[in-house]
């Protein structure tokens, strides 16, 4: 278990005193020769060295792990043994990961379960080798400087800090992000950078500066002739393998514990856990979250946010920005001190409805007049791309003036080559691969992301979904199950039945109840709370759901205004923004329309250090120009290898 940050600059020539310009010696590991230097962050690092006996005698191979890897598919990476062997506590990761190296070479790559990108070097090929994991769970951005270097970085903050790396902000890519709160597939909003894809090992050579892509995996949907039963009985029993894989018996763990059913399937699966539930105040969800960890006997905490945390995250979160999701997504970045002063690793139930239930499928919405309106658990045809760029469009907040039109953007980057589609730089096998998991693949097409990334890099972090088997059990399964079924309630129905009598704090119903009886309640409920209850919460802004109301806290409180105000300039300077417009856009929200998606992410933009720097500042001295804006809070995320 590790985790890792940074930037990664590989090129031919010497780069000796390159990073000491911009590190001071406190920030971790460094190594260096005249093809490759690292630096990493400390205790950040999981490195592993070995040598290995070639005919001119012991050249070393170094590897490098950003993340986790958890054990090793001989089946997937062509190994003729076949099995799934788990790596042993004693050995790191990068450990792990050279040791298959040596046996297979970058054939081995393909093999390696986890959330993680692998950086293998090997001096007598003379190649660094980049391997992400097959959702891209730990991105790495890249670009080429303007002496020809590479230069990569976990941090894309990071990236145009480096001396030699010129680049100005993408106008149709910032109009995706400030639409969607995300750039698709492999592209970012500044020029000339891109994150790796994933499912892929990247070589360069550092012969002659070529770099070569090659693809071992992406999502194919088989889906299997089985009973719900079977499908239920293998995700409880690959889950409770991978949680008992990964838990130990003498280091404590948290969970956190919502009042739905992904996260109490974590709990179902541990002897023991701390149960930590993120809320505004003890409202409804809070309650029930409360009522399943006393029902499992474990420990709960509530860790209470309001309006002060959730305001605050814009300072507390403006050097992690990624251009994925809002400043407010690290969820848990105020509470670094409660987790690892109490815990040794988190476990979350992030992407269970990605995967197992029926986020991401597509179904149609009838209105029922002034009684709001409804999901139908069908599944909506999509045939065609402008189909799927529909569906797209039905979910931006595109109310910017842009110079950009975003159907077009979306035209120009989503298209079929040949028999596959290709989705911003990264492919899948068919239309329907790119419907039903396209949100997931690559894991930076979720907004969520940031939350996943904030916790890897806080402490020891896992969510069990993401791992390959269950990965694989997805691709198998049948839509209709996905949209008709609550596989997860079930599971957890088979590893801790007295979990499931507790009620689904949105629905209101037993996770033991038929799907049917739970949607028709669900749909009361909320039928209920909007015209009939005359319960209200404390303020305005909270709600009895686990996030509190973001249109509400902007009209309780001015944060927004301040910071548009004081980012007059930056506005003036981004691409097709205008800050008129904006401010007109932000003064119709205050009169009740709803504009959160423009106002939250325009704020996310306008609050990083890098926004500032590309902006106004590329004359300026980029070393000087990185402590200055980031202080000490990059620094942790820093590798670097030139």
């Amino acid at each position: 278990m590790g985790n890792t940050h940074g930037v990664v600059c590989v090129d031919g020539s010497s780069p000796a005193g390159l990073l000491e310009e911009w590190l001071s010696s406190d920030a971790g590991v460094h190594y260096e020769t005249e093809d490759v230097a690292i630096t990493t962050a400390p205790q950040g690092c999981r490195t592993a060295n070995r040598s290995v006996a070639t005919g001119t005698g012991d050249d070393t191979i170094r590897c490098w792990v950003i993340g986790d890897i958890y054990g090793y598919d001989r089946s997937a990476a062509g190994h003729h043994l076949g099995g799934y062997v788990t790596r042993p506590e004693d050995v790191t990761p990068a450990e792990f990961c050279v040791s298959h190296y040596d046996r297979r070479g970058f054939d081995a790559l393909s093999g390696f379960n986890g959330n993680f990108t692998a950086i293998v070097y090997d001096e007598a090929r003379r190649e660094l080798a980049l391997c992400t994991d097959r959702f891209g769970t730990v991105p790495l951005y890249w670009t080429q400087s303007t002496d020809g270097t590479f230069v990569f970085s976990s941090n894309i903050q990071f990236l145009p800090f480096h001396p030699d790396v010129e680049t100005e902000f993408d106008a149709p890519y910032l109009h995706e992000y400030l639409a969607f709160r995300r750039t698709f597939g492999v592209k970012t909003p500044f020029t000339g950078i891109e994150k790796l894809e994933p499912g892929t090992v990247t070589t360069i050579s550092l012969e002659d500066g070529s770099m070569r892509t090659d693809q071992y995996w992406r999502p194919r949907y088989r889906p299997r002739d089985e009973s719900v039963e079977w499908f239920v009985d293998e995700l409880a029993s690959r889950f409770q393998t991978i949680v008992d894989e990964w838990t130990r018996d003498n280091r404590d763990y948290g969970v956190l514990l919502s009042g739905g059913s992904d996260s109490r399937l974590v709990l179902a699966a541990l002897d023991d856990a701390t149960a930590y539930h993120m809320n505004d105040w003890m409202n409804r969800e809070a309650q029930v979250a409360e009522r399943v960890a006393l029902e499992a006997d474990v420990e709960f905490e509530l860790l209470e946010r309001g309006a002060e945390y959730r305001i605050g995250s814009l300072e507390r979160n403006r050097c992690a920005g990624s251009f994925n999701g809002w400043f407010t997504q690290p969820y848990t970045s105020g509470f670094n001190t409660e987790l690892t002063g109490r815990v040794d690793g988190v476990l979350s139930g992030l992407y269970a409805d990605s995967l197992f239930g029926n986020y991401g499928i597509p179904s149609p919405e009838v209105s029922l007049g002034p009684l709001g309106s409804m999901t139908i658990p069908t599944e909506r045809s999509v045939e065609t791309i402008d189909d799927y760029i529909d569906l797209l469009l039905e979910d931006a907040h595109d109310g910017h003036q842009m110079p950009t039109d975003l159907r077009s953007v979306l035209e120009a980057n989503i298209y079929r080559d040949g028999e596959t589609v290709v989705h911003h730089g990264v492919t899948y096998d068919s239309l329907e691969e790119l419907v039903y998991y396209g949100n997931c693949y690559p894991l930076s097409n979720d907004d969520d992301m940031r939350f996943h990334t904030g916790l890897r890099r806080t402490l020891p972090y896992r969510s069990p979904f993401l791992d390959n088997r269950l990965l694989d059990l997805s691709l198998s399964v049948p839509i209709r199950y996905r949209l008709r079924r609550d596989l997860v309630g079930q599971a957890i129905e088979r590893l801790d039945p007295s979990l499931a009598t507790i009620p689904h704090a949105s629905t209101g119903m037993a996770l033991s109840q038929p799907f049917a009886k739970s949607y028709v309640g669900e749909h009361l409920r909320a039928f209920y709370q909007k015209h009939v209850s005359r319960q209200s919460p404390p303020a305005p802004y909270l709600t009895n759901g686990p996030w509190l109301d973001d249109a509400e806290l902007l009209r309780s409180f001015d944060f927004a205004g301040d910071v548009l105000e004081s980012n007059d300039d930056l506005l003036e300077e981004l691409p097709g923004l205008d800050p008129h417009a904006v401010s007109d856009l932000y003064h119709a929200h205050q009169r009740g329309e709803e504009r959160v998606g423009e106002l939250y992410t325009l704020l996310t933009v306008l609050t990083m250090p890098v926004t500032e720097h590309v902006l106004e500042n590329q004359t300026s001295d980029p070393v000087d120009d990185f402590h200055d804006q980031c202080g000490r809070c990059l620094k942790p995320e820093v590798v670097s290898v030139a």
